[in-house]
């Protein structure tokens, strides 16, 4: 399974092209991936007519995801990681999940064991981890245990 990478990334809204392309990767330059992993320096922009004064404070919660060959775009509370009527986001683990299960034809019911099982993807996690942590850059966030 070969990795997936973003080939464009758009904010609606508190878009600074410096700060989002540090944040995504460009502060990651000489980080040693091992292959097949490699730095993906998507194209980064923003919604026309959304540069506005940028405030302090929370910004909004609902957010736009989409791919090539999708039928609509998804419209989702990132903070609850939900669509409208509390479906869950085509984003999720589950749903990841579901469609790694369709995909290798395997019958997959624990998210956390899967990827345990995807070796190059723990090396590069780790590599990624100790990357971060040397540079003092902080932590992933992780999602609560329940």
């Amino acid at each position: 399974l070969e990795p997936v990478y973003l080939t464009s990334l758009t904010l609606g809204c508190l878009y600074h092209h410096g700060h989002l392309s540090r944040a995504v990767c460009c502060r990651y330059n000489d980080i040693p991936l091992p292959p097949p992993y490699q730095l993906n320096h998507p194209l980064l922009g923003c919604v026309p007519g959304q540069e506005a004064e940028r405030e302090l404070g929370k910004t909004n919660e609902m957010s736009m995801n989409w791919c090539a060959g999708d039928e609509t775009v998804e419209v989702l509370d990132g903070c609850r990681g939900r669509c409208a009527k509390g479906v869950i986001s085509r984003l999720a683990r589950a749903a990841i999940l579901r469609e790694y299960s369709e995909f290798s034809g395997a019958e997959c019911k624990d998210y956390n064991k899967v990827k345990e099982r995807m070796t190059g993807y723990c090396e590069a996690k780790d590599v990624y981890n100790k990357f971060v942590k040397e540079k003092n850059y902080g932590v992933w966030i992780r999602k609560p245990a329940y």
